[in-house]
């Protein structure tokens, strides 16, 4: 089987519909900021960014990206911004179907009101600029879209494997 990489922005499900479809296709989860975290040492992405700086981050995601891709079948979850680093893409693209889950800036916003552990989140409106700005990153980089508004991570994960069951042998 070939790595599912799912890409999007803070806040679109990542994490939680990767989480679900590894359980579903019985494959090893790979989350790149958890594994960002333990190469660090620390203890938050907004740590890594506050002390270490974006470039740091960025540099330990590629290393993340190119481990996690050589073990093959596996569901990638990667961070908001991998879209932002060239090379990490081209090697999600060479070894990944990859999968953008399109949410609307808005529901993101309803997800992520209450919480303060999402560094580039800090600023509404920086946060807007930003999605403006990835949002045709994403779409370059997609073998896949799936708009996500209306759909439960479940029903997400349904339609992945229903568009792919061919690899998957279902």
């Amino acid at each position: 089987m070939k790595n599912i990489a799912l890409i999007g922005f803070m806040g679109a499900g990542k994490s939680t519909v990767a989480s679900l479809l590894a359980k579903e296709l019985n494959e090893e989860l790979i989350e790149t900021d958890a594994e960002i975290l333990q190469q660090a040492g620390l203890s938050s992405v907004n740590e890594i960014f506050d002390t270490k700086g974006e470039d740091y981050f960025r540099k330990l995601e590629k290393q993340v990206i190119k481990d996690s891709v050589k073990k093959g079948s596996s569901i990638i979850s990667c961070g908001g911004g991998v879209v932002s680093d060239i090379e990490s893409m081209e090697i999600l693209k060479a070894n990944a179907i990859v999968i953008f889950l399109n949410t609307s800036f808005n529901v993101i916003k309803d997800r992520l009101k209450h919480t303060d552990i999402r560094p580039l989140f800090r600023q509404e409106e920086k946060a807007m600029l930003l999605y403006a700005e990835r949002s045709p990153l994403y779409r370059r980089y997609a073998d896949e879209i799936i708009d996500t508004d209306a759909h439960s991570p479940e029903e997400i994960v349904q339609m992945i494997i229903d568009k792919y069951s061919f690899t998957y042998g279902h």
